[in-house]
């Protein structure tokens, strides 16, 4: 996540800075202010997220029985937020301040890794938790039959998550400009720039990176939430009374509306909270030469807006489990 950027770091461009070109990034007031935003958004969504994991592991041992299919998405959610907040937020905050990348090159592609794979696990659970919710309404016999279709999901959610983020083991690696006058010698960063031999196979990783972060759960979310909404439409337009749904009579009880409210919440913070940052990723990607016309602060706004989602989460479930 070096400066001006920032937007555009999960779309692995060429590098944060022209290797040709004279001037070097510095630490201006906005890149400060965004660090300290940084690092309490992360004591913030550590806490929240820690407190969710920790009473989930003590009603369970309390009551010593298996936590619910919808704990487990949760819990499962709730981790990948952890993961998300121990990487990826004091990760940004340092890197602000430190302009360069002084971590060494192991260091440049296992973070580049994590950061990745916890975005990956935080966009495919709460995928995960809406296709599961929309089966349930839809399909609930044969949500029974296999009841552990969620399990199943959430493995792959993981498996796939490690998959796709692997290539940033190999596409970055720290490169460094010597003689920059301007830092008072060589200056280093962690960058994808020369890792793909042809322009195109970096703008088909490109596209591949942003369908599976973003495009492609958008629209599953899109479709599973928009069956939800109108299932539980009917469900209060009828007062709670036994409705058809591909199956015979079939009544949505107060707990199961609220799950499904709590699931619409998920996926529309998670849109709300992402789509500036990947819109501007895209413009940034096509365009370059929009981050004259972008000011820094707007800029680094943005992606901050983006780490609200892990903060935000466990409080949709604190508001929903009062």
């Amino acid at each position: 996540m070096g400066h001006n950027t920032n937007c555009c770091i999960m779309f692995n461009n060429s590098l944060v800075l022209n290797i040709g070109a004279p001037e070097i990034p510095c630490l201006t007031v906005s890149g400060k202010i965004r660090a300290c935003i940084t690092f309490l958004l992360f004591f913030v969504s550590a806490i929240l997220n820690g407190s969710f994991l920790l009473k989930l592991q003590r009603r369970q041992a309390k009551h010593g029985k298996k936590s619910s299919k919808m704990k487990i998405l949760l819990k499962n959610l709730m981790l990948a937020n952890m993961l998300e907040t121990l990487v990826i937020m004091p990760l940004d905050g340092a890197w602000n301040l430190t302009i360069q990348w002084h971590a060494g090159n192991v260091l440049c592609k296992v973070l580049s890794f994590f950061k990745l794979f916890s975005m990956y696990a935080a966009a495919f659970i709460v995928v995960v938790i809406s296709l599961d919710r929309c089966i349930a309404v839809t399909l609930p016999l044969s949500m029974k039959k296999n009841s552990s279709l969620g399990k199943y999901m959430l493995c792959l959610v993981w498996i796939l998550s490690m998959l796709f983020a692997v290539p940033q083991l190999f596409i970055f690696r720290v490169i460094s400009i010597d003689d920059a006058a301007s830092v008072g010698g060589s200056f280093s960063q962690c960058v994808t720039h020369g890792s793909f031999p042809k322009w195109w196979q970096q703008t088909v990783y490109n596209l591949f990176t942003f369908g599976c972060l973003f495009i492609i759960p958008l629209v599953l979310m899109l479709v599973c939430n928009t069956i939800i909404i109108l299932t539980m439409t009917q469900v209060l337009q009828h007062d709670n009374k036994k409705l058809e749904l591909n199956r015979t009579k079939n009544n949505i009880p107060q707990a199961r509306l609220k799950t499904l409210k709590m699931t619409v919440a998920f996926a529309t913070l998670f849109i709300v909270c992402w789509t500036p940052y990947y819109v501007l990723g895209i413009w940034y990607w096509f365009e370059p030469e929009m981050m004259s016309r972008v000011s820094e602060p707007v800029n680094h706004f943005l992606y901050l807006f983006g780490l609200l989602n892990p903060c935000l989460d466990p409080l949709i479930y604190g508001y929903f489990s009062l």
